[in-house]
């Protein structure tokens, strides 16, 4: 979200700005985690979703009226039309290594649950954006078009809630 507010706390009495909205927040993206039947050992499975961006580099605005119109409800209905889905790049498992890979690239360096890298049904071979570790307490992240900095950062930060991202 930017720095608007819920929607549900906005008075319908509130004044509206030029564009006609009121000051209800703007929804930048959702991320979803689904349960992991192997327990924390196995690899996580992760759903992100991103306003789609136009050919001038315009992002659809989700600024919903009520959360029952936000942009999660609409994930969750698998109403994708402007929204852009990226989904974890399922690891392979190695025996050599004992343990589930995905190819960095040189990238990565350092196992770790939280490595990922963030494909589309489109297109399987671009990613759009993949994190991982590469020392004991530093990671490194690279993404591209349609993901803002921000977006990307964000996501990555999701990684980390342990409670979200692992059960």
């Amino acid at each position: 979200y930017d720095s608007g507010l819920n929607p549900d706390d906005v008075d319908p009495d509130d004044p509206v700005d030029a564009n006609g909205n009121q000051s209800q927040r703007l929804e930048l993206g959702v991320v979803l985690y689904e349960s992991n039947v192997l327990g924390a050992k196995g690899p996580r499975r992760m759903q992100v979703g991103v306003p789609k961006v136009d050919s001038e580099g315009r992002p659809t605005m989700f600024q919903p009226n009520s959360t029952r119109d936000c942009m999660m409800s609409k994930f969750k209905k698998r109403e994708f039309k402007d929204i852009t889905v990226g989904y974890n790049k399922p690891p392979r498992w190695n025996d050599q290594v004992g343990a589930f890979v995905l190819n960095f690239n040189g990238r990565v360096t350092m196992a770790s649950v939280k490595n990922f890298q963030l494909i589309t049904h489109e297109d399987q071979e671009a990613i759009l954006l993949q994190f991982g570790r590469v020392a004991k307490d530093e990671f490194t992240m690279d993404f591209q078009h349609p993901m803002s900095p921000f977006q990307a950062f964000a996501i990555t930060l999701s990684s980390f809630d342990s409670k979200i991202a692992c059960d």
